[in-house]
């Protein structure tokens, strides 16, 4: 049984941590994903668990990626809010594809990018509209998430039904394999996207998503308390180019969080563009 002082230290450490916020009432929520650690660990209470993590030495350093992958979200499908994408290729077309390409080929980072299918998405659209335009485009796209479990997944490009379930018959049948109900995703798509782990509270991972063209960051704010919100979005607010594009959860807002970026009004949507 978690106890209240418990729940406090271990929401405290993984807010340090990870930046993701756990109310006052989601302490079931955290006792139940990780009371199997004590019993893996052998421990008997919260309180161990919590010194485990903060005094455990090398030890520490595993249990911290398994304590990302439990505290971490990975709801997440194919082709999801189709107003936002629709937005996406109409930025890259008004933007880029009708004019001087990016040197060195369009930069997208999907920043929780869980199992995939995000970045996924944006290759295929990317190359759908290489086939309508007839024109080179030449792009990667960079996924980054805090859970080591998700990212292996996401290597992989293997698939369920449930992931896949908007995403049109045609685009199926062309970019994926299908054996039994598992849809395998063809490497002519896997090439355009490299997967990384990263901790978006960790202001120094970021040197190494500088000058990106568009970052996509859906679905992920709505777990930080304002002052993470803050220091994210400015992190990503640096590591865009000048006049790049952010896109945050349909449900999100930059509102009282940063007026660096000026809105962008497309159907049913809203980007976000770098003043």
């Amino acid at each position: 049984m978690l106890t209240n002082q418990e729940f406090i230290l271990l929401r405290d450490f993984v807010y340090e941590k990870t930046g993701i916020y756990f109310a006052e009432n989601k302490g079931y929520l955290l006792e139940s994903r990780l009371a199997g650690r004590l019993d893996e660990l052998g421990l008997s209470s919260f309180e161990e668990y919590h010194y485990y993590l903060k005094y455990g030495g090398q030890k520490t350093g595993q249990e911290l990626i398994s304590l990302f992958d439990l505290v971490t979200t990975n709801e997440t499908s194919f082709f999801r809010n189709p107003p936002q994408l629709d937005a996406f290729k109409m930025i890259v077309q008004k933007s880029y594809a009708n004019g001087p390409w990016p040197q060195g080929g369009l930069k997208i980072w999907s920043a929780g990018c869980s199992t995939g299918e995000e970045p996924y998405t944006l290759a295929i659209l990317m190359l759908e509209l290489m086939s309508q335009t007839g024109r080179s485009l030449p792009f990667t796209i960079l996924g980054t998430d805090i859970s080591t479990k998700a990212l292996e997944s996401a290597k992989k490009g293997i698939f369920n039904q449930y992931s896949v379930r908007n995403t049109d018959k045609v685009v199926l049948n062309k970019y994926f394999t299908e054996k039994k109900g598992i849809y395998i995703l063809n490497d002519a798509v896997k090439k355009y996207v490299t997967v990384n782990f990263l901790n978006l509270m960790d202001s120094d991972s970021y040197r190494k998503y500088k000058q990106m063209d568009m970052i996509f960051c859906r679905n992920v704010l709505i777990y930080f308390d304002d002052k993470g919100k803050k220091k994210v979005i400015e992190n990503l607010y640096e590591s865009l180019k000048p006049k790049g594009y952010l896109t945050i959860g349909h449900a999100e807002s930059l509102h009282n969080i940063s007026r660096g970026f000026k809105p962008l009004i497309f159907p049913g949507t809203i980007a976000y563009q770098k003043g």
